[in-house]
């Protein structure tokens, strides 16, 4: 027998498809399993802006699992959907969020964002507007604490003592990110006498605390639990309402109610700008099913972690709330940052 002489036209001819068809992706005649792979159909990038280790790093390692569960249970046939955790922390972050606002809007790529950064629109020329990215969840509000080492202050007086003599020492962590911010928030509410040293993140500014370097370190709760519970660390100062920890003080029983919202970092998970339709509404279904995943709540129950589960444009509303507000504090922030 010859060899066959039925071409590639014969071939798109018998399919119902002409070559221009097939070029533009008109793929009618196409079983659907073909012409579209069902998303995700590969992992996703998760950027956070700070190195492992810290607050949020834990968070987003904790309920990564539970993200691509729920992905694969929504989208029966994905090939894909389980979680990289990428940190960027160069530039206090700006790499992270440069690589976040340049990704592409298919739901390959999310990210955290907490709500320090928006002083970096405040301070200096904006190089990214944060009220464009896609907002899919607003996760935890964490409350700041003061904390000391085992052998260092033992209260909040003894602090106020000491600082009638020279400047205290307080880490705080990156430069304009969360826990400086709020130490700065704190600091001018309370008029207090503090000289803040930035670290490259809670890690560093805890083993400098442990060193002795500094005397006093802003932190978030849900990253100390585990010095708290070695007693390896002493709580002195705390927002909110009261203190859970002997002989710590908390924001409101200083007569600053409001001060314990206000000096708390509101965590985000977000999406480049202009997030496609399906990517969108299938992270946003499976991130509510891993928030209430009664694994993942008693997880975050037993981290201590206070979530608060705000999913999408109010998410967003609650971003821009937090705009309002920092920019109130414009003069404060320059001051500071500049």
């Amino acid at each position: 027998m010859g060899e066959s002489s039925f071409s590639r036209r014969d071939f798109l001819k018998a399919s119902g498809l002409s070559a221009g068809g097939l070029a533009l992706g008109s793929l009618s005649h196409v079983p659907w399993s073909f012409a579209k792979e069902v998303y995700p159909a590969e992992k996703i990038v998760f950027i956070v802006p700070h190195k492992a280790g810290g607050g949020f790093d834990i968070i987003a390692r904790a309920i990564s699992p539970y993200i691509t569960r729920h992905l694969k249970e929504i989208s029966r046939g994905a090939r894909g959907g389980d979680i990289l955790i990428k940190n960027e922390a160069a530039a206090a972050g700006l790499k992270a969020y440069t690589m976040l606002f340049n990704a592409k809007t298919d739901g390959y790529t999310i990210g955290s964002l907490d709500s320090g950064a928006i002083t970096d629109n405040i301070v200096a020329k904006p190089e990214f507007d944060y009220t464009k990215l896609t907002f899919l969840l607003l996760s935890v509000s964490s409350i700041k604490m003061l904390v000391a080492p085992k052998g260092g202050f033992k209260s909040w007086d003894e602090v106020l003592s000491a600082m009638k003599k020279d400047p205290v020492k307080l880490g705080v962590g990156q430069i304009g990110r969360g826990n400086h911010v709020c130490s700065i928030i704190l600091t001018e509410t309370l008029k207090t006498k503090f000289k803040m040293i930035p670290f490259p993140g809670t890690a560093e500014s805890m083993n400098a605390l442990l060193r002795g370097d500094v005397p006093i370190a802003t932190v978030s709760e849900e990253s100390v639990k585990g010095l708290l519970e070695a007693k390896e660390i002493r709580v002195l100062l705390t927002g909110g309402d009261a203190s859970e920890y002997p002989g710590a003080v908390s924001t409101k029983e200083l007569g600053f109610p409001e001060l314990g919202d206000q000096m708390s970092t509101h965590r985000f998970i977000v999406a480049p700008p202009g997030l496609a339709a399906e990517p969108k509404n299938i992270l946003l279904e499976a991130i509510k099913k891993a928030t209430t995943d009664p694994e993942f709540v008693a997880w975050a129950k037993k981290a201590d972690v206070p979530f608060r589960n705000i999913y999408g444009a109010d998410a967003e509303k609650m971003f821009l709330k937090f705009v309002k507000f920092y920019g109130e504090l414009t003069p404060i922030f320059k001051k500071y940052l500049q």
